[in-house]
Order: C-alpha cells, then structure tokens, then sequence
C-alpha cells in the first residue's frame, strides 16, 4: 500500500505551483498562498515551507511530503536569515 503513494510523489515536479501544493494538501489556492507567504515572512518559523524566486512562489516537494507525512515544517533556511520580501507598490488611483 505505500508502494502507489511514494509514486505518486515521485511524479510531482521537484517545486510545486502554489496551486498544485493547495490540491495535495485539499485546500484552497488563497489559503496556499496566505500560507506560503507567511512561511517566507517568518523566516520559516511558521506557515508551510516555500520559496520565493523572483516574483512567484514555489513549494519543494519534498518540504510538502516531510509536512504532509510527518506533520513536521522543513527548515529551508536558518531562522532569521530570510530577507524582509514583501515590496510596497504605490497604487495611483484616477479621478
């Protein structure tokens, strides 16, 4: 029976789509996301593990399957080593 799951896995991309994570884990793409984001925020003290590359994000496969598994958050980086990422636009509104 672990057989099938662990091929699963394997056929996953090594980062994942913050979609594609939201439906291994059953749940919605906002949540994924609010989730993620608060992972990279914290420096990965809390939130579930991912990675920001330029402007997206993406979920390693395997940080998803240690989580999923195990219930346990990967470290991908030391605490506090994560730089501040979240930009601040200026929204220009019309008159």
């Amino acid at each position: 029976m672990i057989e099938p799951i662990a091929n699963e896995w394997r056929e996953l991309s090594i980062l994942l789509k913050v979609e594609e994570a939201a439906a291994v884990l059953r749940v919605g793409r906002s949540k994924e996301y609010v989730m993620t984001t608060l992972y990279v925020a914290s420096g990965g003290a809390s939130g579930l593990p991912g990675l920001r590359l330029g402007d997206v994000l993406r979920v390693p496969r395997f940080a998803l399957e240690a989580f999923v598994t195990t219930g346990r958050i990967v470290q991908l980086f030391p605490h506090g080593s994560a730089r501040r990422t979240t930009r601040t636009r200026s929204i220009r509104w019309r008159r």
